[in-house]
Formats: C-alpha cells, structure tokens, sequence
C-alpha cells in the first residue's frame, strides 16, 4: 500500500523583500517547533515513516555496518586562544565532539565543554562558539530539540565555570 503524504498547510502570506526581490516562504510556520501546527505536521509525517523503517529488514545489518564505519576517534584542528588551545575531540561514536583545552601543544587534554552532558536524552546540541580576543572569555550557543532558537552562555575560561549571563539568539545569528 503506498502511503499518503500529510496534506501541508502552505501560507501565501508570507513574502520577504530583499532588496527589492520579493521570496514567498510558505512554510515559515515549521520553523516554530513549539507550535502546535507543526507538533501535528511532524506526528502525521511519523505516522507515515516509523511503520516503513520498522518494516526494513536489512536496518539492523545497516545499523551494524554504519556503527563499524562511524566508530573512530576523529580530530579537529588545536587553535590558539590566548595562551591556551583547544582541540574538539571524538572517541568515535559520541553523538557530538568535546572540547579540550590544553595550556601547551604537548599538554594532556582536559575536557573544557562535553556538549553530550548537557542533557541526559541528547537533545541540547553545540551550535556555535567564539573566544574572547584574548583568550580569556568563551560564549556559546546551545540548540533545544532541534530549535531555530539559541540560548548563548558565557563560561570563564581560567576557573572553567559558566557567567549568569545568558543570552538568545536565532539560528540565523552567530555567536
């Protein structure tokens, strides 16, 4: 039986107007994962695609080839902020790297932001991250769930403890 696609709500209302050039964006509602439009939309899309995954039988020959593949230590560059580097670091299968830093280039690492903590069903990710000119201050964004929306905190890099400060962004802005 061929499934049938969720009829979607299309909002021609919405036009933007760059610099002269009008963009229709009939589906600027789905960007608000909160919304009760969208929670409806992404449940009759599941209703459709949970039952066609579950019936593959191959997914879990797939599942263990792709966990061989995928499971290996991955590095980043080390950057120099301050007298200090950070590297991201994967041991292999973590769902997101972790930030070491380390006081020179032969030093251990020390973990200075392991985003895979930062909730314990893994639904709080990394967005974006930049260092204070000298090194001292680091801000960072953290996405909910998937959302468009970014919560910024601000840690001291010296003590490694988070500021009260926290700031919001979207995901069009960079920290």
């Amino acid at each position: 039986m061929k499934p049938v696609y969720p009829n979607v709500f299309k909002d021609e209302s919405v036009i933007d107007d760059y610099h002269g050039t009008k963009i229709s964006d009939p589906y600027r509602w789905l960007e608000d994962p909160d919304s009760e439009q969208t929670k409806s939309f992404v449940e009759a899309q599941n209703q459709i695609t949970e039952p066609f995954l579950k019936s593959c039988v191959h997914k879990d020959v797939i599942n263990k080839r792709l966990t061989e593949l995928w499971n290996y230590p991955r590095y980043g560059c080390p950057k120099k902020h301050g007298s200090r580097y950070f590297i991201y670091i994967n041991s292999g299968l973590q769902n997101q790297s972790v930030l070491y830093m380390l006081d020179d280039l032969n030093a251990e690492p020390k973990v200075f932001l392991d985003p895979n903590t930062l909730s314990e069903d893994g639904t709080i990710s990394l967005y974006s991250s930049a260092f204070s000119e000298n090194g001292e201050y680091f801000a960072y964004g953290l996405s909910e769930s998937g959302s468009d929306w970014i919560k910024i905190k601000f840690r001291d890099v010296s003590s490694g403890t988070d500021l009260p400060e926290i700031g919001r962004a979207s995901c069009r802005e960079r920290v």
